[in-house]
């Protein structure tokens, strides 16, 4: 528990902020219909999404709201995919460290190998999404219909209030710190 409550939420609760906060941009910002290009050329928006996703710094855990809120505007499950496997596993810091230790080839052959892989998982599941008849927007879009809006609201409050009395107990920490560093 106190691992859970503690440690792990500390750890995950800025990134997991950030992402809550650009998927609702996300959300508020692009129309509707943006993305239905991206069903249409799904290879394209998938090489658009590793681009996006390979140099930028993001964790899995703000990812993957940014990529659902993605899915919501109606980008292929595919193409979201591709930005949740590259971006957590490459950015510009893990670019410049694996360029430096080993070498400009390791590093060609290390972003070769996050792209083709992710691609072949993004390309399986547009598959699996056609072959089974599915539309991802309609399957998102449902989860508010299963879960109770009374059980969102609570579970919302819930993670909020744990959220802000990890951040409270975060800061007296910094703060007993400090006063222990200038006594």
């Amino acid at each position: 528990m106190t691992y859970a409550f503690g440690e792990l939420l500390g750890d995950i609760s800025r990134p997991f902020v950030i992402g809550i906060f650009i998927a609702g941009a996300i959300t508020l910002i692009f129309p509707d219909d943006l993305t239905a290009l991206a069903n249409e050329h799904s290879f394209l928006s998938m090489l658009v999404m590793l681009a996006a996703g390979i140099p930028m710094y993001v964790c899995a855990t703000s990812s993957t709201p940014i990529a659902a809120a993605l899915i919501i505007k109606g980008l292929n499950p595919g193409a979201a995919l591709v930005f949740l496997l590259a971006g957590p596993a490459t950015n510009a810091a893990t670019i410049n460290i694996v360029k430096n230790i080993f070498n400009t080839r390791a590093l060609v052959i290390y972003l070769s190998m996050i792209a083709v892989c992710s691609l072949a998982m993004g390309f399986f599941v547009d598959w699996i999404y056609a072959f089974m008849h599915l539309s991802p927007t309609a399957l998102v879009g449902q989860a508010s219909e299963v879960i109770p809006h009374a059980l969102q609201l609570t579970g919302a409050v819930v993670l909020t209030i744990l959220l802000g009395c990890n951040g409270i107990v975060r800061l007296r920490r910094m703060i007993q710190t400090r006063r222990q560093v200038h006594a």
